[in-house]
């Protein structure tokens, strides 16, 4: 039986990649780990945390050695120490499922792919986040940077390094396997020197959503998502000009914030959506069970995306498995993507308007959508992506 060890930290997702990994426990044993020099981690989101070790790279390193494993899956590269990665295992097959922000955005200074991902008024906001971040008093300066000297001389491993160019990119060439969410994010990293890595298929994905076999399309509502998080990423501030044309009455804009950014920009968020919106306005700061927030979502029939990466994709296949009108970017990662599928999909940029956002998709686009969505979506096709990357590492000359 092969024997997995996975990277991980307490996120929305992971509970779901559980229960999915579960499904092929007959071929693979996978075991789960948090690394941290902090051993009390408080689970905010995960359920199964009687599932996961937290241990520090030290111990990840010395249980990794102990042969029992075939490879490392990686879910997010941050969540990894990468100056550690050189020190796992020659015999051990890495894994990098990477989640976005783990390559658009990092490292902090010299994103390992670079594009454009702020509008003007989000990079404004930005600059004046981080300005006041950095009003701080000389003697507070002074303490922080004699305390960063004495960690640079006596802590090196306890340091974070993964916004380190050069320790990020040492780190990429020790890969062996690489999946991004859409299979184009492949090509844009193998144009690097340093990548080596061979392609495979991996999804994130929950085994309750793959009994929606619908043979009737659901029923949606009439309310708008904005966005999915409180990352500057989505750009909410320069959405804010789209949405100032039209009239949302008989509809509530919701607008996701409790998590993936700062308090501080959820609560600019905040105000100014309020101020333009008002009543109609419902901003969500509090974190929600899934459950819970995807009933929430079954009241919405129109989806707004201003992200330019790959990014809210959860998010974006939940409404479309349902039929909702979408407008993305029609510069984004997103918007190359889903229209290369074959969804029916609309320029914010270009389509969106009062009548656009007052027309819902026709009952042949609704059908059309959810049939793309459930081809891909489907137990047999989901458990394929495992089953080849098991056949993978039972090849002799792996």
């Amino acid at each position: 039986m092969l024997h997995i060890a996975n990277i991980i930290r307490d996120q929305k997702f992971i509970d779901g990649q559980i229960a999915y990994h579960e499904l092929t426990a007959d071929l693979c044993q996978h075991d789960y780990f948090i690394v941290s020099w902090t051993k009390n981690i408080e689970f905010k989101y995960m359920t199964k945390k009687d599932r996961v070790q937290v241990v520090n790279p030290d111990e990840l390193i010395n249980i990794l050695g102990t042969n029992k494993y075939d490879a490392l899956f990686i879910h997010n590269f941050l969540y990894m120490p990468l100056h550690y990665m050189w020190k796992v295992p020659a015999s051990i097959k890495v894994f990098w499922f990477a989640w976005g922000y783990d390559f658009y955005n990092t490292p902090k200074d010299q994103p390992y792919v670079s594009i454009p991902l702020l509008h003007q008024k989000s990079k404004e906001l930005l600059r004046e986040l981080r300005a006041s971040q950095a009003r701080i008093s000389c003697f507070t300066k002074f303490k922080r940077s004699a305390k960063h000297c004495v960690k640079n001389l006596f802590q090196y491993n306890k340091q974070d390094h993964n916004d380190n160019p050069d320790v990020y990119k040492k780190a990429v060439s020790r890969v062996d396997y690489f999946s991004g969410v859409f299979p184009l994010e492949y090509d844009l990293l193998n144009q690097k020197p340093e990548f080596h890595a061979q392609k495979v298929a991996y999804e994130y994905t929950n085994p309750v959503d793959w009994d929606n076999d619908f043979e009737t399309i659901p029923k949606i509502g009439n309310n708008v998502l904005i966005g999915n998080s409180a990352d500057i990423n989505n750009n909410h501030l320069d959405m804010l000009d789209y949405l100032k044309e039209v009239d949302f009455s008989g509809k509530k804009i919701i607008v996701p914030l409790s998590y993936g950014g700062s308090k501080q920009y959820a609560n600019k968020i905040d105000k100014a959506y309020k101020e333009l919106l008002g009543k109609e306005c419902l901003t969500l700061l509090e974190y929600m069970s899934r459950e819970d927030y995807l009933e929430l979502l079954s009241s919405v029939g129109v989806g707004i995306f201003f992200h330019e990466r790959q990014q809210a994709t959860c998010n974006i296949e939940e409404l479309l498995r349902h039929g909702v009108k979408l407008f993305l970017s029609e510069t984004s990662i997103n918007y190359r993507h889903y229209k290369s599928v074959g969804y029916h999909i609309y320029s914010l940029q270009h389509d969106f308007n009062q009548q656009a956002l007052d027309i819902p998709l026709t009952e042949e686009q609704k059908k059309h959508n959810v049939q793309l969505w459930l081809r891909t979506s489907n137990r047999e096709y989901r458990l394929q992506y495992l089953y080849d990357i098991y056949d993978l590492l039972k090849q002799p000359n792996r």
